[in-house]
């Protein structure tokens, strides 16, 4: 008789709190919810688990190696996430980060369009060299470990198993709550984090002014967003789109709203006529 899928997950989520506090009991106060069902319901902490790391990697194979620079993708899911941290605790957010030359990798207007206030954002800029990684790990240590602190989000390629385990340790005495952020170069070692996902970048939709769909504008960012593994969890992708005063079409709060796929979209009206002209074009070809 094949096992009932939801008391699996029942198990799983059990397991899971007695591996973060040896009692069994849930900490459901203490996680930053995406605002959306689809994936608050789905994880096994109702969001991101606080008192907890997650690694969030960059997907897209495009990624500069040579400077070390993530992806725009990346950069925009996490900033949007701090800024939902920023509001649900009250509290500033600490960005770990390589410094490569003398000036800002994150651009704060751009920062404010995901909800994230650049006026209660602490910048740790590590010089690269021999030194970076231990550094940025003991500065994100340090962060997580201040409760005065509402997210850590860290820029940080070497980690290894035991690394991470520190860093888990100090989440887990301060309360706090850290995103990891690295490129996805394949099979990555084992580490001590919660949660693991993969964000790819997709095109956007068409943007919205004054409530008008205007179909030759960029439109709000929109990701492909994989759990690849998450304690007490099951994987599963969602593709999100992020939600703001020009994009109200979507019936979502705080920011993230989710998109069906592509081939369950209607195609927009002012190609469905060149799309059958196409397709009487290409049918005359064949007969």
């Amino acid at each position: 008789m094949p096992a009932n899928p939801l008391l699996l997950q029942r198990l799983r989520s059990r397991i899971a709190a007695i591996e973060r506090d040896g009692t069994g009991s849930p900490h459901t106060g203490d996680h930053l919810a995406f605002g959306l069902p689809h994936i608050d319901d789905h994880l096994p902490w109702g969001g991101l688990a606080g008192g907890a790391v997650h690694e969030i990697l960059d997907g897209d194979p495009r990624t500069n190696s040579k400077t070390g620079c993530l992806n725009g993708a990346i950069t925009s899911f996490a900033a949007a996430l701090a800024g939902r941290a920023q509001v649900a605790r009250a509290s500033p957010i600490v960005w770990i980060a390589p410094r490569s030359d003398a000036r800002e990798s994150l651009y704060g207007p751009g920062l404010t369009a995901f909800g994230l206030d650049p006026a209660h954002l602490i910048a740790v800029r590590v010089p690269i060299g021999s030194e970076f990684a231990a550094t940025a790990l003991w500065a994100m240590e340090e962060a997580l470990r201040a409760t005065a602190v509402g997210i850590v989000c860290a820029e940080i390629e070497d980690l290894d198993l035991t690394a991470s385990r520190r860093l888990q340790l100090a989440a887990e005495a301060g309360g706090g709550l850290g995103l990891l952020l690295r490129k996805d170069e394949g099979a990555l070692p084992p580490t001590a984090s919660v949660s693991r996902w993969r964000i790819t970048a997709l095109p956007s939709g068409p943007a919205h002014v004054a409530g008008a769909k205007i179909t030759n504008l960029p439109g709000p960012a929109r990701w492909r967003a994989e759990l690849v593994r998450a304690r007490g969890g099951q994987p599963k992708t969602w593709q999100l789109e992020w939600k703001d005063d020009a994009n109200e079409d979507h019936d979502a709060a705080d920011g993230f709203a989710v998109v069906p796929p592509l081939r369950d979209r209607p195609l927009p009206e002012a190609d469905q006529g060149a799309a059958a002209i196409r397709i009487a074009l290409e049918t005359r070809q064949t007969a």
